[in-house]
């Protein structure tokens, strides 16, 4: 049976969620596939011509030089320069609004800091995620601003729609593919909708995949 784990990162170092770190997940792991969290368009960038970097990126270059891996970009395509100013402007208003929101957030980057991937791939990094979800909805509902719904409505939409394509895109490649291990290197804060997903794909779809959320000594679950 092909074997997904699903591992949680960030696109840049912090702490002990840095490159080193993730390669000697890798390393434990051994996937013979690693599933990646880009666009096709954006692969050649990332990983051949490699004229663009993030912690993924120099960490799967690192152990291609000793090993043997496919490589599968899964992403949607990117969206166009105005839905990330959206989002900017949306974090700063929300940053600006709400004390429970920047907690969130230095709470988040204190366990990301002094923990690294296992707090990244724990149920911890799932919670943190959903509440700031919440901050920022119950902010947006408190200070009635239509614009803000508006964003948070195609932020959520964009992430939804993301996540199903990558489960559909690894789905797609695992219907003609045959490998013990893969590993699929995915943003933490995708990792409940994936997590969701994924098992939702299992109970409905006969392609034989097993996905694997935790990683045997990281995280707590």
């Amino acid at each position: 049976m092909n074997s997904v784990s699903v591992v949680c990162t960030v696109h840049e170092a912090h702490g002990l969620a840095n490159a080193s770190e993730l390669l000697a997940i890798l390393k434990q792991i051994q996937p013979e596939v690693i599933f990646l969290e880009v666009p096709l368009a954006a692969f050649d960038e990332y990983y051949e011509s490699c004229s663009r970097q993030n912690l993924e990126s120099i960490t799967v270059r690192r152990y291609r030089e000793n090993h043997l891996v496919e490589l599968v970009p899964v992403d949607a395509p990117t969206p166009k320069k105005e839905f990330f100013e959206n989002l900017q402007h949306l974090h700063l208003r929300i940053r600006d609004e709400s004390p429970e929101y920047r907690q969130l957030l230095n709470r988040d980057s204190s366990h990301l800091r002094s923990q690294g991937f296992a707090y990244l791939n724990s149920e911890e990094s799932s919670k943190v995620w959903s509440e700031v979800y919440s901050a920022i909805h119950r902010t947006i509902e408190r200070i009635g601003d239509t614009r803000l719904v508006e964003i948070i409505e195609d932020w959520e939409r964009t992430n939804e729609l993301r996540e199903k394509k990558m489960i559909g895109n690894i789905q797609e490649y695992c219907s003609g593919n045959t490998f013990d291990r893969s590993v699929f290197l995915l943003g933490a804060a995708h990792r409940q909708g994936i997590i969701d997903k994924s098992r939702e794909q299992s109970e409905t779809d006969s392609t034989r995949i097993q996905w694997d959320y935790f990683l045997s000594g990281y995280g707590d679950a």
